[in-house]
């Protein structure tokens, strides 16, 4: 069965390193306004955004490796 939950949430988390993460941002929330995500979704969605910026802001194993030769 279809889940417009699901289908809405999913591609937001798809959309993760794709969009700018402020467009998620505000997207999600007013599909959270109209009842259709929670806020547990808004977390999910807020928790992939924070790893995709923690893997962009850690330093290139081969930047490291430079720096110490």
């Amino acid at each position: 069965m279809f889940s417009m939950r699901n289908f809405v949430k999913d591609g937001f988390l798809k959309a993760v390193g794709k969009m700018a993460d402020y467009q998620i941002i505000l997207n999600a929330a007013s599909w959270h306004e109209k009842g259709v995500l929670t806020e547990e979704d808004l977390a999910e969605i807020q928790s992939a955004i924070s790893a995709k910026n923690a893997v962009e802001d850690a330093p290139d194993a081969t930047e490291e490796m430079m720096e110490g030769a």
